[in-house]
């Protein structure tokens, strides 16, 4: 990793990105740059105005965090705010972009939320830093499927330096699709959990491969059966294993069914409690 990227809007909620952005800055040893977008459907007299403002508190900003030992620039962006953000990632090459969480806004309806749109499009991983920051990620859950979405992620956030300070939970949801109709034919309990076991016992050996052929680092497996949405899996699984940040590609099928941007991925984004790393399926590796 060579430069994170970090947006802020000013508000409290991208304090929380901030904080993150500097945490990981201090952990791989990179630069910083902050970027704030000033909206472009207005005014020149009122751009002008804003442009003069955000200028004035990232310097601010960027002086108090240069003081702390942070190497820091900044810059703005007057664009939508995906595009700008987007933009900026593009002309520093950043490795990683790291936004505060989603507030949910009637607009969102309509266009989707910043952080969906950035994944929609960019090949850039994006870090939505949900928690007030209070040190580093201690335990990630990584969200495995068997497909290159997830052999994306994993082989991203390795590159990134985000494993080598955490304990990792290496988790899968598998689904048993003949189940529902065992259940439906009156079939024996024992039989049914006969087969569900079968099923669990064949994902844990097919994750225990992929983990080996990632070299990923010493790890828990949790291998699940798939109970309501992937994304409620996935939190499920996120809470009972006490992670502080989820790890997750943005083209996983088979067991993850219908893990695309504009399903499970949203629905993570929207409804997490914990950090979110979402790495592009076409992310350099």
């Amino acid at each position: 990793m060579h430069r994170i990227l970090v947006a802020t809007d000013f508000s409290t909620r991208s304090d929380r990105a901030l904080g993150r952005a500097s945490l990981i800055a201090r952990q791989v040893n990179v630069p910083l740059t902050l970027v704030h977008v000033v909206d472009g459907d207005q005014s020149e007299r009122l751009i002008d105005t804003c442009r003069e403002a955000a200028l004035s508190l990232l310097s601010e900003m960027s002086a108090t965090m240069g003081e702390a030992g942070l190497d820091v620039d900044w810059r703005v962006k007057v664009d939508d705010p995906y595009a700008g953000i987007q933009s900026a990632a593009e002309e520093l090459d950043a490795d990683l972009i790291v936004i505060g969480p989603h507030r949910r806004r009637l607009r969102d309806i309509f266009v989707g939320t910043t952080a969906e749109r950035i994944v929609h499009r960019s090949t850039y991983p994006l870090l939505i830093a949900v928690e007030p920051p209070s040190g580093r990620h201690g335990k990630t859950l990584l969200a495995m499927d068997f497909d290159a979405g997830s052999k994306s992620a994993a082989r991203k956030a390795l590159s990134l330096g985000l494993f080598d300070l955490t304990d990792v939970t290496i988790m899968h949801a598998f689904d048993a699709p003949a189940e529902g109709m065992m259940r439906r034919a009156l079939m024996e309990d024992d039989e049914v959990t006969q087969y569900v076991a079968s099923e669990g016992a064949t994902a844990d050996a097919d994750l225990r491969s992929l983990a080996e052929e990632l070299g990923l680092p010493p790890a828990t497996l949790a291998v699940v059966a798939m109970k309501g949405t992937p994304a409620r899996t996935i939190f499920e699984a996120a809470r009972q294993a006490g992670s502080d940040l989820i790890v997750l590609g943005t083209n996983q099928r088979k067991g993850f069914e219908r893990v695309l941007v504009g399903s499970v991925t949203a629905e993570v984004i929207r409804d997490a409690q914990r950090d979110v790393l979402i790495v592009p399926v076409d992310a350099d590796v």
